[in-house]
């Protein structure tokens, strides 16, 4: 465990798969570090990049393990892209089990005003797919990214994910997407509204350094990186990011607040 500086906390946010849990396995320590953080009077919040289900299903799940993070105190991309979608139109590329969360906005597959990329699994991204998504943006469609992740933690290991994609298009097309969850500053920003406490005063956790902990430190927040989930220590000191706390994983929260706080 290292340190970097002090500060004092008011709210932690956690990144929930690879931190909390990786696939279906709990992470042990888990739901007691998140207590612990309530205990304190700690506002929680859970923020994933996941574009592969809803947020009724992700607050089942966390129930299912037990972790004390409700509903009400889940943020995904996908509710920022309703808002940013609003009284225009989209074409949505993301799974059927993520529909819930885009009722209510106009879907138009011919002339969209926005493109969203989401999570199609490992061949959802055909060429043929591309090439639809490409002649869209060609034709003035804007692209609105769920997130930009390069990879994620699988249980039989790392996966690309749906940043290469679209990076893809951004490259052909010349246009730069609108990147809607981590490692946004909006997006970081507007949990913490939520939560009624500063940028400086909150405490991201995370195992993506970049995606987590630098675009976090981005928009303000302490950090804490976890070597659990995709966290690769070779990987990790390329980026020459460097976390406020360095944790073998979420169970050490508990006892490293206290280096912080």
């Amino acid at each position: 465990m290292s340190r970097k500086k002090s500060s004092t906390i008011k709210a932690v946010l956690f990144d929930l798969d690879g931190v909390l849990y990786v696939g279906d396995h709990l992470i042990p320590g888990a739901p007691q570090s998140v207590q612990h953080m309530l205990d304190l009077n700690l506002p929680v919040a859970g923020l994933t990049n996941t574009t592969t289900q809803p947020i009724s299903a992700i607050a089942e799940k966390l129930a299912g393990f037990s972790v004390p993070i409700s509903k009400s105190d889940i943020y995904t991309p996908a509710a920022l892209a309703v808002q940013t979608i609003g009284e225009h139109n989209a074409r949505l590329y993301v799974r059927d089990s993520l529909m819930e969360d885009f009722q209510g906005i106009r879907i138009d597959n011919d002339n969209p005003d926005f493109i969203v990329m989401g999570d199609l699994g490992d061949d959802g991204y055909t060429p043929d797919l591309l090439r639809e998504i490409f002649n869209a943006v060609m034709d003035g469609a804007n692209i609105l990214a769920l997130h930009k992740n390069r990879f994620w933690q699988k249980p039989d290991g790392l996966h690309l994910d749906i940043g290469p994609f679209v990076a893809a298009i951004e490259y052909a097309t010349g246009k730069d997407a609108i990147i809607l969850g981590k490692p946004s500053q909006e997006f970081f920003h507007g949990v913490c509204a939520s939560l009624h406490v500063k940028p400086e005063e909150t405490l991201m956790i995370g195992d993506d350094i970049q995606s987590d902990i630098g675009g976090s430190q981005q928009a303000g927040l302490k950090t804490a990186l976890v070597q659990t989930g995709k966290f690769r220590a070779d990987f990790v000191k390329a980026t020459g990011i460097k976390a406020d706390l360095v944790l073998p994983s979420v169970a050490d929260l508990p006892d490293a607040l206290k280096l912080i706080n």
